[in-house]
């Protein structure tokens, strides 16, 4: 099935970069030290780079191999000589958290994201928190558990791993009353600028009446020169602009013949 939600995606930690920081497989750990288990990857904004939640291997303690701990919620260890991300949310309350699947993760309608944001949120407070049903689940991302952390200059380096939509075209978000989601993100440029390899329409037309059988119009070292394919000579270095320039010459000679 379609993906419901399109400008939402799950990044492996090993396919980020991020001055210095390697996330894949860091530990992640409660307020007192315990070890509540690695980071998996992240949950992120396929326009913008931004992110909403670590997905953390709890390592078997938990009731899934999987949760999500909202991206506020999560710190750089200060010890320098020790990597890891320290969750200021004990134990106790994270285990309240619904479990996650990540194979089911692309399956999510919004009512269900909602719901999942919802009970993360409330069992991350430690006060009692709740949530209109009639929210929009968008606004969730304005609450103080997904605020924009100050360690996080992440951006995928496997731009495919964002989705063919997000990285080439951009994503619309869902419509939301509150005129604060659905403007593009600047910042979605970032992302979109790795696909520099993008056929342009004029690159299309060019290929599409360029018959040589040579990758990117160009012929290659060790081809024979002057071998006549299709009834054009190929000379080794030339750029299919020029090739299209000596067939049109030749095609203009016999015209005039």
């Amino acid at each position: 099935m379609d993906h419901p939600l399109p400008w939402l995606r799950y990044v492996d930690a090993g396919d980020l970069e991020n001055a210095g920081t390697d996330f894949d497989g860091m530990a992640v750990e409660s307020p007192t030290g315990e070890k509540l288990g690695e980071v998996d990857g992240f949950i992120v904004d396929s326009t913008s780079a931004r992110p909403y939640y670590v997905v953390v291997d709890a390592g078997g303690w938990f009731k899934s191999k999987h949760f999500l701990l909202p991206i506020g919620h999560a710190k750089l260890n200060a010890d320098t000589d020790r990597d890891g991300l320290v969750a200021d949310v004990p134990r106790e309350r994270i285990d309240r958290f619904p479990g996650f699947d990540k194979s089911e993760f692309e399956k999510l309608t919004p009512e269900q994201l909602k719901r999942y944001n919802d009970d993360i949120c409330v069992a991350s407070s430690a006060t009692a928190t709740t949530y209109a049903a009639d929210e929009p689940y968008t606004a969730a991302w304005e609450r103080s558990d997904y605020r924009m952390p100050d360690w996080w200059t992440s951006v995928p380096s496997l731009p495919d791993r964002m989705g063919d939509e997000a990285f080439k075209a951009g994503v619309n978000y869902p419509p939301d009353s509150t005129g604060k989601f659905g403007a593009s993100n600047p910042a979605g440029e970032a992302i979109r600028a790795h696909d520099d390899k993008a056929e342009t329409e004029a690159d299309r037309e060019s290929r599409e009446a360029d018959p040589s059988p040579y990758f990117d119009g160009r012929a290659q070292p060790g081809d024979v020169i002057g071998l006549e394919t299709g009834g054009e000579s190929t000379h080794v270095g030339e750029t299919r602009e020029d090739e299209n320039k000596r067939r049109r010459d030749a095609e203009k000679a016999v015209r005039k013949e």
